[in-house]
């Protein structure tokens, strides 16, 4: 009877300790998709606190589009301001392109970047490490995407001093 008494009791304890064991777990857990659920782009924290950090500035629709869709392809390359210096850049020879380059966005045409997104970079003769993104990204994702490009030369434009 004593035996049958001792190993409900131990029964007991460890059921008691499972239990809190997956209390714990599933807070844990739950935290962690949380956290997951703030930042569906897959992109780091810093990424996305740099990336709140401007959103003072008012974006047209087109642009608001384009930055999502920059944020989950293109900044791991071109980096979160555009400069070509994103953290997979220093892989690559040549350099990703700097958007805030205003030359850059004067001396091509809309459907010259567009068939460099859709086709990737050998289609105008650039760098063979710029992929296609023609069977990833929608044509509107595209042209929302070239909308926000060309927010980093207009942003870099507004902080030149004028004399």
């Amino acid at each position: 009877m004593k035996k049958i008494q001792c190993y409900s009791l131990y029964k007991l304890q460890l059921v008691i300790a499972v239990s809190i064991l997956s209390i714990c777990c599933s807070k844990e857990h739950s935290t962690s998709l949380d956290t997951s659920a703030k930042d569906s782009t897959g992109i780091s924290d810093s990424t996305q606190q740099i990336v709140e950090s401007k959103s003072d500035r008012f974006f047209l629709y087109e642009e608001r589009q384009g930055q999502d869709v920059y944020i989950k392809y293109c900044v791991v390359c071109h980096g979160v301001e555009g400069k070509g210096d994103g953290f997979n850049a220093f892989n690559l020879d040549p350099r990703p392109r700097d958007f805030t380059d205003s030359t850059f966005l004067a001396n091509h045409s809309d459907e010259t970047i567009i068939r460099a997104i859709t086709d990737g970079g050998t289609a105008v003769k650039k760098s063979q490490y710029m992929p296609s993104w023609g069977g990833t990204l929608s044509s509107e994702e595209i042209e929302n995407v070239i909308a926000y490009i060309k927010m980093f030369s207009r942003s870099k434009e507004a902080k030149t001093p004028t004399n």
